[in-house]
C-alpha cells in the first residue's frame, strides 16, 4: 500500500509518522497515514491499512479515535457511489469537530459493515483463499460547524481514490 499515489487530482500528500506500537498492535506494516492538502489549504487525512489474510488489520475506527480522546457525537451511513456505502462520524475533541468517513474492502467488495467484511474474509479462508482486507478512513476538520462543506470534500476525495484502492489494495 506504500505505493499508493501521493498526488491525487488537486491533492498532494505527506506521510505522517506512526508509532512502532501501532504496527505491533495491527501485526502489519502495510499501512499508510497521509495528509493530503489542496491549494486552498484544505487537509484530508487518509488512513489505509491492508493485508492479505489477516482480519485483525481492519477494525471499527471508533475504538482508536475514542482512545485518542475524541467523542463520537453522531454516527450515520451514507451511500456515496453505487459500490460504496460509508460510515460517517462526527467527532468532538476539545473545541474542534472532525468528520470521518470509513469503509472496508473485503476482496473486491466494499462495505461499511465490519461484520460483513469479517464474514466474507472468514468464508474465503475456509475455502483455502487468502482474501485481502482493508480499512479505509478519511478525516477532515469541520470549519465553523460547516458539516456540508466537510462532507462534500470527503465524498469527492473518496470517489477519487475508489479506483486506486482496487489497484493498490487488491
Amino acid at each position: 500500500i506504500s505505493a499508493f499515489p501521493q498526488k491525487i487530482g488537486e491533492w498532494s500528500a505527506n506521510d505522517l509518522p506512526l508509532d512502532k506500537r501501532v504496527y505491533d498492535l495491527l501485526e502489519t506494516d502495510n499501512l499508510i497515514m497521509r495528509d493530503y492538502v489542496n491549494k486552498a489549504g484544505d487537509s484530508i487525512i487518509l488512513y489505509v491499512i491492508y493485508s492479505r489474510g489477516n482480519r485483525k488489520v481492519s477494525h471499527p475506527p471508533e475504538i482508536c479515535l475514542q482512545g485518542d480522546g475524541a467523542a463520537v457525537v453522531d454516527k450515520s451511513y451514507l451511500k456515496i457511489s453505487p459500490a460504496i456505502t460509508v460510515t460517517k462520524l462526527i467527532l468532538e475533541k476539545k473545541n474542534s469537530q472532525d468528520m470521518v468517513l470509513y469503509w472496508y474492502k473485503a476482496g473486491p467488495v466494499f462495505t461499511h459493515e465490519y461484520l460483513q467484511q469479517q464474514f466474507r474474509t472468514a468464508i474465503g479462508s475456509l475455502f483455502g483463499k487468502r482474501p485481502s482486507v482493508a480499512l479505509i478512513r478519511v478525516i477532515t476538520r469541520v470549519n465553523e460547524k460547516d458539516q456540508n462543506s466537510a462532507l462534500k470534500k470527503l465524498v469527492q476525495f473518496s470517489l477519487q481514490i475508489e479506483p486506486l484502492l482496487q489497484k493498490y489494495a487488491p
